[in-house]
């Protein structure tokens, strides 16, 4: 009896064939569930990723494309338009020929010529159209008469990814001037409003060049008036209706007062929107605009006490540097975004963008303080790369 109870206990503690059977056909049907999941997970990590090193890329292309163009000399040699892997040769400053071309390896090099080193990529265009000021619509047949550089790229990642990137870079190729030259965008040049005769008074007062630009002009005459400039102003008088999206990628830094504007200008994917406050809570005490303040300094912009100020909505670009906030909340109403930064869609930024904390149709920059006149100033002189 005693061993027959022993017998039933070693096979009450073992597995049958079958009992196995059924635990692995279990543990592959887990399995099989939770493959394609993971699967799934990875793919986008690895799209992620790839986004990024995209971006990255096209970051380092056009900011060092800016940097270096942007003080060229003059331009010795570009490839022709019909080319997609192109190549542009140039002259700085000191006499020395520099070149950026697209190596074998479909990667974009920069250096002295004869000595190029990796610099981007891969790209499977690097496209370099240039123009003369006097057309901007025909390529220019004269390499010397070249003052404007489009170039059109496609960025390629991990996976077969890709993404295209359009920007201009101007060559001022005369020496730098003395005065900044700005731009300032207004309804009706021959007949400026006392908001705008205000605001030109006081830039005037700066010691800027002032040149006006109707908020009805073409593309083509925007352009025009933006590679003569170092900046461009967009005031809250002016129509962005009218102006629309036809400044966002100039190359040159662009400040913007008016709320209808930020998303036209790619700073987010709205409007902005009033609210009623007279200061700035500074969020950013390094940055040139803010550096006189200190981390959450109230600084009082407007004297008026029924004035509004402007925050921004939505989502915000992927290169914004918040500067200010509304108090006691965390919605942006001062921000800047570095050349280079992802403006709202991914495309980075051809040149610097600051976004003021007021500005709607009816503002009146007579209520302005002269902390708010200050920030004014230092966020043109940033924009303009003065500071």
């Amino acid at each position: 009896m005693k061993q027959r109870i022993e017998q039933s206990e070693r096979f009450r503690g073992g597995w049958t064939l079958i009992e196995m059977i059924l635990a692995l056909s279990l543990v592959s049907m887990v399995f099989l569930v939770i493959l394609p999941q993971f699967r799934l997970l990875q793919a986008g990590w690895d799209s992620k990723e790839s986004a990024s090193e995209i971006q990255q890329n096209a970051r380092v292309l056009q900011e060092h494309l800016n940097r270096h163009l942007a003080a060229a000399r003059s331009i010795s040699a570009v490839s022709g338009t019909a080319q997609t892997l192109g190549f542009v040769e140039f002259q700085d400053a000191s006499g020395q020929t520099y070149r950026y071309e697209v190596g074998p390896d479909g990667y974009v090099y920069f250096g002295p010529a004869g000595d190029l080193s990796l610099l981007a990529g891969p790209v499977s265009r690097f496209q370099i159209t240039g123009f003369s000021l006097d057309d901007l619509v025909n390529p220019a047949e004269e390499v010397s008469s070249i003052r404007l550089l489009r170039v059109s790229s496609v960025i390629a990642g991990t996976g077969g990814r890709s993404e295209s990137f359009d920007f201009s870079v101007y060559l001022r190729t005369e020496s730098e001037p003395t005065a900044l030259r700005i731009l300032l965008v207004v309804g009706n040049p021959s007949s400026l409003t006392a908001y705008e005769q205000r605001l030109y008074q006081r830039l005037e007062g700066w010691g800027y060049e002032i040149s006006l630009l109707d908020d009805h002009a073409g593309q083509t005459q925007m352009d025009a008036a933006a590679a003569a400039a170092d900046v461009v102003f967009i005031p809250s008088s002016c129509g962005c209706q009218n102006l629309g999206s036809k400044l966002a990628l100039v190359p040159i830094g662009a400040v913007l007062e008016h709320e209808n504007c930020h998303d036209d200008m790619r700073i987010s994917n709205q409007e902005g929107t009033t609210y009623l406050a007279w200061g700035v809570r500074i969020v950013n005490d390094t940055h040139p605009i803010t550096d006189s303040y200190a981390v959450n300094d109230y600084v009082v912009v407007l004297s008026y006490l029924l004035g509004d100020l402007v925050r921004m909505r939505g989502s915000a670009a992927g290169g914004l540097i918040p500067l200010g906030m509304r108090l006691l909340q965390s919605q942006v109403n001062l921000a800047a975004v570095e050349a280079g930064g992802a403006l709202w869609g991914g495309q980075p930024a051809p040149a610097r963008r600051v976004v003021l904390p007021w500005g709607y149709s009816g503002f009146n920059n007579s209520w302005l303080t002269d902390d708010g006149w200050q920030i004014l100033r230092r966020s043109i002189e940033w924009a303009a790369g003065r500071m």
